[in-house]
Parts: C-alpha cells; structure tokens; sequence
C-alpha cells in the first residue's frame, strides 16, 4: 500500500532539555518539578536555569510527513543523540511537546538489551516481546528476519560468539521488520559489509514508502542523498532548517571554524622546527593574495598563494624551498617544493630575497591544513617553521576525500 504525502506523522514544537553538571543541582531540579506536580501548576518557571545546568536542547520546532527524511547534523555536543533520544521515547523533554502519529521504532544502539549467553534466534524473540510485538505476528515474521541477517547456522549459536558486525547484522535485522509510521536512525547506515550495507538501504528505502525517517550521522553522503530536508543543531539550538546542501555548506563552515578557533598543538605533525639564525634571517612566509596581504582562508578551486622572505649569510651550494601540507587531523596531504619545479635563485650573501609560489585551481576540499616552510641547503636544514594556519572553505556542492581534481566525462556510440 502506497500511502499519501502531506500525512503528517511527527510534530516536535518547542521541545527543551536541560542537564547539570552539578548534583545539587540535579537535586533542586527534581524538588521544584515535584513541588509543581503536587501544586498542579504549569512549571513554567521549569525553564530558568539553576546554577551549573545548560541547554542540551533548546526550543526545537519541526515536522514530519509519511515518505519523508529529515537528517539531523551538528558538531559533537550539539545535542543530535539526545533530540533523537527524545524522539524515541528514551527521555522525556523539560519542556515541549513531542507527537507521534503511530507506531515508532528507534535505531539506537541497537545491540543493547540482548542476552549474550542466548542464541541469535532466542535474542530475535526476547527483543520482538520487548518491542510490543505479538506472538502471532512474529510467527509470521521471524523467518523473514533470519534470513535477512545472512547469519546462516549462527543464528543458533550463542551471541556472546559473535562478532561485533554479526550482532549489528542481527540487531538491524530485528529493527527493520517492525515495519513503524516513524523510523529514528542513528549512524547505522555503515552496518556490515558492503554487500548487507546495499541491503540494508534497500529496505529502508522500501520503509520510506509508507513512513517517516529521522536520520542523525556524521556522513553528509549519506545525508545529502537520503534526505528531504536536514536540521543544523549548534549548542542545543536548532541554526538551520532546509535544503541538504545549504545544510551541510552551512554545518561545514560550522565545523572549519571551530577547528580554527581551537588551540591546538600541531608538533606531532608538523615535527621539530628549526631556524639557524647565524646563516638565515629577517624571515616572514604566509599564505597571502596576488598582491602579497596575508590571508588565512580561501575557498576551493581558487588561486592560492604563498610568499616568504629571508636573507641568507655567507657561502650556500643549492639552497632549495618547500612546503609539506597536512590536514588538521595528521593526513599529509602533498608537498611544493623549488627542487621538483627545478627552480633556482642566485642569492647573493646579505641580500633579502622574496620568494613566491602559485597554486591555480587549489584543490584541497574544506577543511583546515598546516605547514612547514623549510630551507635547506644540500642535506642541511637552515630553517623549518610552521605557517599559519589555512581554512579552505567549499566552493563546490559535492566532494569526496582529501582533494578534487579537475577531470571531465564523455560518451560515444559503439
């Protein structure tokens, strides 16, 4: 049965939660809802905030058609597990309403609840009665659900022999054939290899069809090709509501900009630095525009460049210059270097010398990346900095990996 759009499934209006970090105020908390629950009041006053607590999430608004996906996105802390926590029914809001127009089914850690010492298909049957799900139903669908675990004999053996991805595989399974109005999933689209993976997405797609998916995860991938519309979370307040890629554009400068407000300690990365003052000095180098200025971000695909400038002391055989590049996670991503160009200078003792580079078509996807600029001369370091750091912000809607490299596609008859 194919059912209608426009059936709206799930209302969230105005929903909050508030933690503490302080036990005392985990105490306050509970008296003063109690002392509301006894006075019959509205606990309006619920919303002021005692000393050491915050918003996980804050005034939260959205609704949900059958057939339709909404992702929720967000840096770590942005309070995406505990509003899909909410939606499930695992915690209830401080304030707001959540309603639900039939049956739901939460993907959430998924292995938590089975019985180790008990068989897959014993597991299929204790989790099913904790779902709600009646004997006679279940009769009819428990074949269904082996057979989708692709778990062969192992459904008779104990869980506690397991893997880690036969348990997701059977977990998953379970989940799947409850057949809910609304699903809530979380980072569970990279369950098993790759083959289960496809098959795991095509039942889901055939659950979308007839439900609502509310989908949280870390892959925009996967955000931008499963869902209708994404919701952007920043500290517990919803920032942005729309499009997946003005979503995901406006998550990424999010996350880009907080790695660069972070203070962090690239020595492992960047590895010892260096500077001989007695043979080099009056030393600048910068990522910088064609006209020289400093700059500290660029969008992709632009023209980068880089200058420094130095004075070299007395005799050098073959001084060459280059600039190792790694992401803000380690990655190393490429080198420029003089000596690959085969680019010479004849600088002459006690001269101060620019040097440019030029980078057309940068590209490095968004992110931010840390350098060296090094000078040796022959097998001898005369320096070796770190250059400030670069954010390249995106320019294009879709990317994969580290870089994106120009290329182009063509067809013909045979």
């Amino acid at each position: 049965m194919m059912w209608p759009m426009g059936d709206t499934v799930l209302e969230v209006e105005n929903i909050s939660k508030i933690y503490t970090r302080k036990q005392k105020s985990n105490r306050q908390r509970l008296a003063t809802t109690l002392l509301h629950i006894l006075l019959g009041s509205s606990g309006s006053s619920n919303s002021q905030l005692i000393d050491g607590e915050f918003y996980s999430l804050n005034k939260i608004s959205f609704s949900l058609n059958r057939g339709e996906a909404i992702g929720v996105i967000g840096l770590n802390g942005a309070g995406k597990t505990t509003l899909l926590r909410m939606l499930a029914g695992q915690i209830l809001p401080d304030e707001g309403e959540i309603r639900i127009l039939g049956e739901s089914a939460a993907m959430i850690d998924l292995t938590a609840g089975f019985q180790m010492n008990s068989t897959g298909r014993q597991n299929i049957y204790l989790r099913c009665a904790m779902l709600g799900r009646s004997q006679e139903l279940l009769a009819s669908t428990v074949d269904d659900i082996i057979d989708f675990t692709d778990l062969g004999d192992a459904i008779d053996a104990p869980i506690a022999t397991y893997s880690s991805g036969m348990l997701m595989r059977l977990a998953f399974s379970i989940m799947v054939a409850m057949s809910p109005d609304v699903l809530f999933i979380d980072e569970i689209l990279s369950v098993g290899d790759f083959q289960f993976r496809q098959k795991c997405l095509a039942r889901i797609r055939e659950l979308r069809e007839r439900a609502a998916i509310v989908l949280v995860s870390h892959s925009m991938g996967d955000i931008r090709r499963f869902c209708d519309r994404v919701i952007v979370l920043q500290k517990g307040r919803l920032i942005f509501q729309g499009e997946p890629d003005i979503a995901i554009e406006t998550y990424e400068k999010q996350k880009t900009s907080e790695q660069s407000a972070r203070s962090l300690d690239h020595s492992e990365i960047l590895g010892p630095q260096y500077h001989n003052s007695e043979l080099i000095s009056d030393l600048a180098h910068y990522w910088c525009d064609r006209d020289g200025n400093p700059v500290s971000e660029i969008r992709s695909l632009e023209t980068l460049y880089f200058k420094a400038t130095f004075t070299i002391s007395g005799h050098h055989r073959n001084p060459i210059m280059g600039i190792p590049v790694w992401t803000d996670s380690g990655e190393y991503v490429t080198g420029f270097s003089t000596e690959r160009e085969q680019f010479q200078m004849n600088i002459k003792p006690g001269e101060k010398v620019s040097v440019f580079l030029k980078v057309e078509n940068l590209a490095f996807n968004p992110g931010v990346y840390v350098s060296n600029f090094g000078i040796t001369d022959g097998p001898e370091f005369l320096y070796r900095g770190e250059n400030p750091t670069l954010r390249v912000l995106p320019s294009i809607d879709r990317y994969w990996g580290l870089v994106s490299l120009p290329h182009s596609w063509h067809s013909k008859i045979e």
